[in-house]
């Protein structure tokens, strides 16, 4: 993971604490979140190649979406991205949906929306993976259950080429577990990047 990117996803855990406003309609929760009401559920649910407004109407309930830089209860609105939050505070669970110039999603990303069942990274495990590695190579050396999805992409939509999945898989539970971050892009690893696994 470049420098770049870990500060790119520092600020946007950062920029999730601050999507706060009404949501009433869709919030079941109480205090400082009644506003919030995002699901892991809601970010699955929104498919591909589906335009911005749609986007928007599913998963904050508004006919229409406000300008970029506009918040709504728990999405925030920017130029090529919305973004919404499960909660407010510091390092909540939140959600990307990325759109391309024609404003149809290719690329969601997500932040603790998901745990790994059994995480147990390790790594002699990561050290195993060579980039170029089939997908099926890489899961006969990673254990599946310490993964999760953090970003699924089409930047070629329609076309699948080009079709990327980039996993977080932790050694251990907690905030900021020791991790390795692998990118598979067409079936084959591309990119690995580990953090403080032993």
């Amino acid at each position: 993971m470049s420098k770049a990117w870990r500060a790119a996803v520092t600020w946007v855990a950062a920029a999730a604490a601050v999507a706060a406003g009404a949501g009433a309609a869709h919030g079941a929760q109480t205090g400082a979140d009644a506003g919030f009401s995002f699901t892991a559920e809601e970010y699955a649910a929104v498919p591909f190649g589906t335009d911005r407004a749609t986007v928007w109407q599913t998963v904050v309930g508004a006919a229409q979406s406000p300008p970029p830089g506009s918040a709504s209860g728990w999405c925030q609105n920017y130029t090529s991205t919305i973004q919404c939050s499960t909660a407010s505070g510091d390092y909540v669970p939140y959600g990307n949906f990325n759109f391309n110039s024609a404003g149809i999603l290719v690329s969601k990303q997500n932040e603790f929306l998901y745990k790994p069942a059994a995480p147990s990274m390790t790594l002699a495990r990561y050290n195993q993976v060579q980039l170029g590695m089939s997908e099926a190579q890489f899961w006969s050396i990673v254990p599946k259950a310490s993964c999760v999805v953090r970003e699924e992409a089409y930047p070629n939509w329609p076309a699948t080429t080009g079709h990327k999945l980039a996993y977080k898989c932790d050694a251990s539970t907690g905030l900021f577990p020791p991790v390795a971050y692998f990118d598979l892009t067409d079936g084959k690893v591309t990119y690995k990047y580990q953090r403080a696994l032993t």
